[in-house]
């Protein structure tokens, strides 16, 4: 008697997620130099699929950021200055990964396509300084949660090397509200 085994394909279908748009708000705080200064920082991000698996959902990023402090020594918004108070303004270019964690599961009942509440974002590239004029590689971790299903609270550090020059780098701390397209 001779038998043979019956092989069951199933296509298991990949659940197509678009690429996402998101926009940040930050209030920040640049530490360099002492004392530091306060200001605002926004962030624009794209957001690509990464892997294969509706359980994992992490993501490529590109982000355009913005930053500006206000000056100790001159006026509040001033940045077109050259360099004559002590203000920060930066154009940023980033290029990261995002991590996207599945604890807790679901901090809201309605979410469709994330699989957690927290995430983590490791970014690097380059900015341009109004302040010393110049343009520096730079580095900006960013960790945050989902608190809504379009919404997210974040955290960031974003940070430069001094330039040759000697003008100040970057050392901007920051926190704000996320919102995803």
């Amino acid at each position: 008697m001779t038998g043979s085994a019956q092989e069951i394909v199933k296509s298991v279908s990949y659940p197509e997620k678009t690429p996402q748009l998101a926009l940040n708000v930050q209030g920040i705080y640049n530490g360099y130099p002492y004392p530091g200064n306060i200001g605002v920082g926004f962030d624009a991000k794209v957001m690509f699929n990464a892997q294969q698996n509706a359980d994992a959902y992490n993501q490529y990023v590109i982000t355009f950021k913005g930053t500006h402090t206000m000056a100790a020594n001159g006026p509040t918004w001033g940045s077109f200055d050259n360099g004559e108070y002590n203000n920060v303004s930066a154009l940023i270019i980033l290029a990261g990964y995002r991590f996207n964690f599945g604890a807790p599961r679901y901090i809201h009942q309605d979410f469709r396509r994330e699989t957690g509440g927290w995430f983590i974002e490791v970014n690097g590239g380059g900015a341009y300084y109004r302040f010393s004029e110049t343009l520096r590689p730079t580095v900006s971790p960013l960790i945050g949660c989902a608190i809504a299903p379009k919404l997210e609270v974040v955290a960031s550090y974003t940070g430069s090397w001094i330039s040759k020059k000697g003008k100040s780098p970057l050392a901007v701390f920051g926190m704000g509200l996320q919102y995803k397209f």
